[in-house]
C-alpha cells in the first residue's frame, strides 16, 4: 500500500514536470524519498484502500469545488472590475464537525482555493475565514464541501 502512495508522488512529480528526462527522473525519485521520510505519520494516516465506495463522493468533491472556484471568480471579477467595488471584508468563525485532521485539510483547502475566501488557522473545531464580502461568508455556511466529507467519515470512521 505504501508502495503505491509512493508511485503516486512520483507520478504526480512526472505530470508536473515540464520534460521527461532521466535528470528529471532521477530527482523526482529523490524527492519522493525526501517527502516520505518527512511525511511518514501522515503517509501511515492516509488510506488508499478505502474502497469503491468513495469514488462518487471524490467526483461529487471535484465536480463542486471545481463550480465553486468559477462562480467566485466569476463574482470576485465583477467586484474588482465594478468602478465602485462593494467590498466589505470580514472574518467568520465557521464551526466544524469533521474528526478527521486530513478531512479538515481537506476543507480548509478548499475554503481558501476558492477566491474571495482564505482559511487564516484552525483551532480544535473552529475554522477562521477572511472573506471578502458578507456574500461570501453566508456562503461558507450553506457549502456542500462540508457535508460530502462527513458522509465519507460516516462511512469509513464509524
Amino acid at each position: 500500500m505504501h508502495n503505491l502512495i509512493y508511485v503516486l508522488l512520483l507520478g504526480l512529480w512526472l505530470v508536473f514536470a515540464e520534460r521527461f528526462s532521466i535528470e528529471v527522473l532521477i530527482t523526482g525519485i529523490f524527492g519522493v524519498i525526501l517527502v516520505a521520510l518527512m511525511n511518514k505519520k501522515l503517509i501511515k494516516k492516509i488510506r488508499l484502500s478505502i474502497g469503491l465506495k468513495s469514488i462518487p463522493y471524490f467526483f461529487e468533491y471535484i465536480f463542486i469545488l471545481f463550480y465553486e472556484i468559477i462562480k467566485a471568480n466569476i463574482h470576485v471579477a465583477i467586484l474588482v472590475l465594478s468602478p465602485k467595488p462593494k467590498l466589505s471584508p470580514t472574518f467568520v468563525k465557521h464551526k466544524i464537525s469533521l474528526k478527521s485532521d486530513l478531512n479538515r485539510t481537506i476543507l480548509a483547502n478548499s475554503i481558501t482555493l476558492t477566491p474571495g475566501t482564505l482559511t487564516v488557522s484552525m483551532d480544535d473545531d473552529v475554522m477562521l475565514i477572511h472573506c471578502l464580502t458578507e456574500e461570501f461568508s453566508k456562503s461558507i455556511e450553506d457549502t456542500r464541501f462540508e457535508k460530502i466529507l462527513m458522509e465519507l467519515e460516516e462511512l469509513y470512521y464509524d
